[in-house]
Order: C-alpha cells, then structure tokens, then sequence
C-alpha cells in the first residue's frame, strides 16, 4: 500500500509540474534520480533553444538525420566542458552499469570459449542452475535452432541473456557424442567481493572489487565467516577498486569504526554539509585491519581507506590511491539514459580532500598514470609530490595530505620482477587459456582435481610445470628455485580459477603478492 502511494505521489506531482509548465511555456519540469527523488527543472531561454532546433532538425530538415545520434553527441560536448568525472550514460552504457552494481544478471551461468573453432564450455559457474547439468568441455552447437557455428563467445553470452524464455535447448557434443540438454536461465550473481579466505590462522582476507548494491552484506557475511574462523586481524584489498556507491562505502566502514566516529561528510555548491558517522553495528570495531591501496583505488575505496587511516584504525599499504574525491547523482534523462553530474564534493573525517587538480582539462587528468610512472612514483615513495600546504591533523593524531589522492603508511612499489610481469601480462593469453583447459580435460576424472581443497594442497603440480617448461620452451635447468616456485603457484592458481572460481585463485597466488608479504611481515613484528 505504502508503495502504491509513493507511485501515486509521484504521478501526481508530475503532472502537476506538467500542467504549470505548459501554462507557463513549458519551461519547468522533472527528473528523478537513482533513488527515486524527484529533481526540479528551470529551462533558460538557451535550453529552449536547443529544444526547439532538435524539433525543427526533426519536422524540416531535408535530409534524413538521426537526431538521436546528434543529440548524445551534443550532451557528451556539453558534459565534456565539465568535471572529468560527471559523464553520460546512453542506454546501453546504462544497462551495462545497473548490471554489474545490480550485483547479477539473467543467463545460464557459464563460461564459453572458442577452442578448435567451436564454442566450448570453459567453466560451469557454482551459482549456475545448470551446475549439475553442463560440463567443461560441451561443445555448443545450436542455442535453440540458431547455429552457433560463426558466432563469438561474447555474442553467445549475450544470446543467452536475450532469449526471453526460462529454458532453453542447447545442442551439444559431449564425449563425442551428440546430445540436446535443456539448461535453465536464472539469476547469476555477479559478486563485488569475490574473495575471503584465511591467510594463516589468525589473518583473514577480503578482495572487493567494486561497491555495489549488496557489498556491505556481502563484506558482512565475509566477517561473519571469518570471525567464526577466529581472525583476528583483516586483509581488506580494495587495489584497482574503482568506487561505485557512496552509501555502501559508509556502511562497510561502519563495520570497523565505533558509534559517533565520523567517516565523511560532503559539501555541495551552496556549502551545506551532510555528515555520515559511525553506528554500534560494526562486525569488527577492534580488530587489527590492513588495507591495500594502488592507483587504482578511488572514489568510495579512499572513503574507506580514509577514514580506518584516520581514526589509526587501519594501516595502509601499498601506494598512492587515484584521488577522486566528488560526488555524483545520477539523474534520469526520460528516455532511459542518464547523466552522472557532480553535486558535492567529500571530505574525509580531517577535512582534507583527496580530489586531485583538473583544472587543466580532461586529457591532463587522464594521464596522470603515465606521470607517477614517469616521476618514479610507483617504485619509490620519496618520489611522490606532496602538497605540504594541504597538511591536515586526524582524528587519531597524525598528521596528512590532501590534493591528491590517499598516501600509504606502507609503501610497496610495483613489482619490478621480469618473470611476474610477463605471467602478469600473459596471464589470459590464447595459448595459456590452451594449456590449462587441456590439462583440465585431461585430469577431469582426477580425484585432486574434483575438490579445492585436495587440488590447492595436496596435489603435486610438478608435472604439468615440466610440461608448461616444455610449452615455452624453456629448460628445466634454466630455472632457479625461486622462477620454479613462482611459475608453479601461477599455474596452480589458474587451473584453480577454472575449476572452483575466482576466490581459489586468490587462494593459491596470495604468496607470490609483495603486499601481503609486508602484511605478514608487520604482522610478525
């Protein structure tokens, strides 16, 4: 009922705004934003303009036009000459964004890849509705009666998102035989935290990768667990974390400070302030917490980063965050696409504001990657520009700078070894992708192979290290202990990707991370 009667109001309003518009020249209206709430429009006599000669293009003009294109076009020019971070998002860059923060998406739950020219079923997801139904190794012919035999894997899966029926028949050759198996479409999430394990008995581990809708009860259930398993001290990697929403940045912080700290606040155009603090409801208000940074960790990551780093609730490691520190609504267009406009600016508890300069334009901000690897930064803190007059005291005592993003307690440069910046690059290369889902087919009635815990402890991976050794053409006696073991975890963790997912991956590779490494060091002091 309740619901009824918002939709209701809603209408209401309006229309409401729709009649005074019309009488008064039709220069107010409404939007409404991703929460639902209504925003007031004013058209000045420019908007006016504009509206009038997309209609004029439409009923005059000669030639035939698609003033749809030309319209985008002349938003992107407009929001162009804004902030670097307020952007439009046409329909399908907008569907594209609700998915992954929706946290899961309609499909049947696999992974597809051309092998030998057909498309091959590389891994059956644990959340899929065809778990017990599909293999690795099917080879799909047909989806319903469409022929699969030219199309790509990526146009596959979006055949299977598109079909509107709940079931659908794939055509499939199994153990050379053909066969027809009617697989399930259904919710598959698509989780922001896609790791959390136990790194020895008492470190625990959580990799979050974006916030989402439910990151903070995903990060809540992932504490919950872990405390089960007695941590005591936490691992939280937000590295290449791009940010997402505000609100649930303020709820996972929630879960490490105690009530009335405060863990931001944001000012807008006018100067009012709203501020977030801290509620009684935190999983782990005591225990010792590390949070890993890198330049690509922004946005709703240096909010948290921020505020554990200023209440000395967390050490930070790693190296400096990207410094975006605006606020964006996003605010319906009513055609289905959205504009993301910058409405505020945040502040973390100290006042300091992380947002690094853009005065001098879009292209000078995009290339400050390219600058901290030029000045050196990324392999030396001391090369790191600091902006003393923007020096700021904490909550808990010490003393740091904003202007430019979140600066480490603990600094760890990019890891400059040869042979982990080729596994690295080449991680996903064709002919890796190959040799695992070879060696997978192989040992797919392997015992090891059929349990995480079996294959990432107790099988002996050496052989097929020989045989990878063997692939690159690289002797055995070219490698030193240390090559060997590092090449050994890099394959282990990617067969383990394949068949358990993502968080086994983490699992196996976490000894070859330098960042963890000075965790456990801190940790041993």
């Amino acid at each position: 009922m309740r619901t009824f009667l918002k939709i209701l109001n809603v209408v209401l309003i309006a229309l409401m705004v729709l009649i005074i518009g019309f009488m008064l020249g039709r220069k107010y209206d409404i939007a409404i934003d991703e929460n639902d709430n209504l925003v007031g429009l004013e058209y000045s006599a420019n908007e006016q303009k504009i509206r009038r000669l997309v209609s004029l293009i439409d009923d005059q003009y000669m030639e035939e036009v698609n003033t749809d294109s030309l319209v985008d076009n002349a938003i992107n020019q407009i929001i162009g000459q804004l902030d670097p971070h307020s952007t439009y998002l046409n329909v399908e860059a907008l569907k594209k964004v609700t998915q992954e923060m929706s946290g899961s998406y309609q499909g049947i739950g696999v992974q597809i890849r051309k092998i030998d020219d057909t498309l091959t079923i590389t891994q059956v997801l644990p959340q899929s509705p065809n778990y017990q139904k599909l293999r690795i190794g099917d080879k799909i012919l047909k989806i319903d009666s469409i022929d699969l035999g030219e199309m790509s894997s990526d146009n596959a899966q979006k055949l299977f998102r598109e079909i509107n029926s709940n079931k659908i028949n794939l055509h499939l050759i199994r153990e050379k035989s053909d066969t027809i198996i009617q697989a399930k479409k259904g919710d598959i999430p698509i989780p922001s935290m896609i790791s959390h394990f136990k790194i020895d008995q008492d470190l625990g581990y959580i990799k979050l990768v974006r916030f989402a809708e439910h990151s903070a009860e995903e990060v809540h259930e992932a504490l919950k667990d872990l405390k089960k398993q007695g941590m005591k001290s936490l691992v939280l990697d937000l590295r290449g974390n791009p940010g997402g929403i505000m609100k649930v940045a303020e709820q996972i912080a929630d879960e490490f400070l105690k009530k009335d700290e405060l863990i931001v606040y944001t000012q807008d155009k006018e100067e009012k302030r709203k501020y977030i603090y801290a509620t009684s409801k935190g999983l782990f208000e005591n225990g010792k917490i590390y949070v890993l940074i890198d330049e690509g960790s922004a946005s709703a990551s240096e909010i948290v980063a921020g505020a554990l780093q200023e209440y000395g609730r967390a050490t930070i490691i790693g190296r400096r965050s990207f410094g975006k520190g605006l606020v964006q609504r996003e605010i319906s267009l009513g055609d289905g696409s959205r504009v993301r406009l910058t409405v505020a600016h945040y502040y973390t508890p100290s006042g300091r504001s992380i947002q690094r300069p853009y005065e001098e334009g879009k292209k000078v901000y995009s290339e400050e990657l390219y600058r901290r690897i030029k000045s050196g930064e990324l392999l030396s803190k001391d090369s790191i520009k600091i902006n003393t007059e923007l020096a700021y005291k904490t909550p808990s005592g010490k003393i740091v700078y904003g202007g430019g993003g979140i600066l480490p307690d603990e600094f760890v440069a990019v890891d400059t070894l040869q042979l982990k910046g080729w596994i690295l690059q080449n991680a996903y290369s064709e002919n890796n992708l190959n040799f695992f889902y070879q060696k997978i087919m192989e040992n797919r009635y392997n015992p090891f192979w059929m349990n995480e815990n079996w294959f990432l402890n107790h099988f002996d991976i050496t052989p097929i290290y020989e045989d990878y050794l063997g692939v690159l053409g690289i002797r055995n006696d070219r490698v030193n202990e240390e090559e060997a073991e590092l090449l050994k975890n890099f394959i282990r963790s990617s067969i383990a990707e394949e068949l358990f997912g993502t968080n086994a991956l983490y699992k196996a590779w976490w000894p070859e991370d330098s960042m963890i490494q000075r965790v456990l060091e801190l940790e041993n002091k």
